[in-house]
């Protein structure tokens, strides 16, 4: 019997296993690639990328998810390589994170051509005052990389290359990450 509880014991002790992220955040661009620029500022979409990413990931972390990245500083990383990282995280969803031409009249989501993305960028746009969605297919540059993720995939335009603040990035951040939850909860455990 002692040997049993000392055995609980130290089971209970043990460090448990990290478990796979849910769905991993693709802050677009970084490094030698600042995507969009303000003209007028010269704010860098990926910097407001990755901003918004790890807003984003505070409150999907709150709604208990496990949440991971592609990147988390700014450096370069290959579209290819964004999947890639995403899948070998365990990710069951990928969010590519973006923000648009400075130009751009307001949000927007693309899906990829997996069954279940539409219903995401449904979800997501529907919370994103005056949001299109739109097939990946669709995108000026030709087909995302978003594709090559073999679970549900978005691409978020999260509005205009410009200054953003940071009560505008919370909002965003708040808005967002609950029909992502819900999604994952609903659609994809």
């Amino acid at each position: 019997m002692l040997l049993i509880l000392l055995l609980g014991v130290v089971l209970m002790n043990q460090p448990r296993p990290r478990k796979s992220a849910y769905l991993v955040l693709d802050p677009g661009h970084g490094g030698r690639d600042p995507g969009a620029v303000d003209p007028n500022s010269g704010t860098r979409e990926s910097d407001l990328n990755l901003a918004q990413a790890l807003t984003l990931k505070e409150y999907l972390v709150a709604l208990g998810y496990t949440v991971g990245f592609t990147r988390t500083t700014d450096v370069f990383v290959p579209l290819a390589e964004r999947t890639r990282m995403a899948q070998a995280q365990g990710a069951r969803v990928f969010v590519s994170v973006h923000h648009d031409t400075p130009t751009a009249p307001g949000p927007g989501v693309y899906y990829s051509a997996h069954p279940l993305s539409r219903s995401l960028a449904e979800r997501i746009a529907a919370v994103l005052r005056g949001a299109w969605v739109r097939p990946s297919s669709a995108s000026r540059f030709g087909r995302l990389y978003i594709d090559d993720f073999p679970g549900p995939a978005v691409l978020v335009e999260f509005g205009p290359t410009r200054p953003v603040s940071r009560e505008e990035r919370i909002a965003r951040a708040q808005a967002v990450a609950s029909p992502i939850a819900s999604y994952v909860q609903e659609v994809v455990v």
